[in-house]
Parts: structure tokens; C-alpha cells; sequence
């Protein structure tokens, strides 16, 4: 019965495009993966090493790409969508999650890339082709549409102005371009939201 089981489950994953039990397996010999049963990640994503896959994770590329690199931390609902010829690059040491990041790169040519130390949690979606520099964060209900934050430190970096760039609050966030150490702190359309600098939120880390 459970040999039957598990050769079903098999087929329909290898069916829809995601690693079989027998491959979660090889990839938890370099890679953390807590329960291989509810983490779908598709065969043919590039994944590198040291990461930790939480339950629930979801790495899709339907007719896209995906490419992850090492010691990131993918949380519980952690959603990557690369579908319709688009490309997700995510680096190394990222934080995605908790609170069920999505990453989507379902468009025709799209690239959404996300740089090394980013940090993306609280509900984040991100969208289109958009650029989440090194140590950049997007933190909290955002749907970040074609956006492009400069990378730089993260966000242990004793400076706030040589951080990567952070947008925090909730609601929409379309076309939004922060160079290093901008904040922007939204609530609703993030257009109307100002350009602040970290260093405000932070006064004592100089």
C-alpha cells in the first residue's frame, strides 16, 4: 500500500514538474529540507547549497527559470513562480519569509532578481521584472511591481545610509527605483509615500 502510495505520489510530481521523493532526498544531502512531503520544487530549478527549505515551500518553473543560490532560507508558504519564459535569480544568504513571500516572474522575458542578504517577509510579492539588490528588504503586505532597489549592506550593517534599500508598509509599490539607504514607509499607493533616508529610522547607528 505505502510502496503504491508513494509511486503515485511520484507520478503526479513528476507529471507537473517538481522533484520526485527519491530527488528531495538528494537534494537534502546538501540542502536542508524539513518534510519533503509538502516541499515542490521543480526539477529542473538550479539550487545551490546550505539551503533550508521550510514546509510548504513552492519552486515552480512552468516554462521559465529559476536559479537559487546557497545559505538562504526559504519559510513556511514561501512561493517562486517562474512561468511564461521568465527568469528568477535568487543569490546567496537571502531571508524569504516568513509570512508567505511570493516571487513571481511570470511574465514574457521578465527577469526578477534578488541579490545577496536580501530580505523579503510579511507577506511580500514581488512582480515583474524588478531587481531586489544585495541587502535590500521589502517588508510587509507590498505587491512590489517593476521595482529596483540598490543593493548595499543588509540590514545589520552599522551605517543605514550604505544599506540596500527598503520598502516597509502595505498596498501597491509600481516602478519604484530607491538608490542605497532610501526608505520608503507606504500605506496604500506607495507613490504618494516619501523618500525617506534609513538613517532617520536608525539616529544611533552612528
Amino acid at each position: 500500500m505505502h510502496d503504491k502510495m508513494f509511486e503515485l505520489m511520484d507520478e503526479q510530481r513528476r507529471t507537473n514538474g517538481f522533484r520526485t521523493l527519491g530527488e528531495m532526498a538528494v537534494l537534502a544531502e546538501t540542502n536542508t529540507v524539513f518534510d519533503p512531503f509538502s516541499t515542490l520544487i521543480a526539477r529542473d530549478a538550479e539550487i545551490g547549497e546550505g539551503n533550508t527549505f521550510f514546509p510548504g515551500v513552492v519552486v515552480r518553473c512552468d516554462g521559465g527559470t529559476c536559479s537559487i543560490g546557497s545559505g538562504s532560507t526559504f519559510h513556511p508558504s514561501t512561493l517562486l513562480l517562474a512561468a511564461d519564459g521568465g527568469r528568477i535569480v535568487v543569490g546567496d544568504g537571502c531571508s524569504l519569509g516568513p509570512g508567505g513571500v511570493q516571487i513571481k516572474a511570470n511574465q514574457p522575458g521578465s527577469l526578477l532578481s534578488v541579490g545577496d542578504h536580501a530580505r523579503l517577509l510579511n507577506g511580500a510579492e514581488v512582480v515583474g521584472s524588478s531587481v531586489i539588490g544585495d541587502g535590500a528588504q521589502v517588508i510587509g503586505a507590498i505587491s512590489a511591481q517593476s521595482v529596483r532597489l540598490a543593493g548595499g549592506d543588509d540590514f545589520t550593517g552599522p551605517d543605514p545610509d550604505r544599506r540596500g534599500a527598503v520598502l516597509k508598509g502595505s498596498g501597491l509599490a509600481r516602478g519604484i527605483r530607491l538608490a542605497v539607504g532610501d526608505v520608503v514607509n507606504g500605506l496604500g499607493d506607495f507613490a504618494a509615500a516619501p523618500v525617506e533616508r534609513q538613517l532617520a529610522y536608525h539616529p544611533r547607528s552612528r
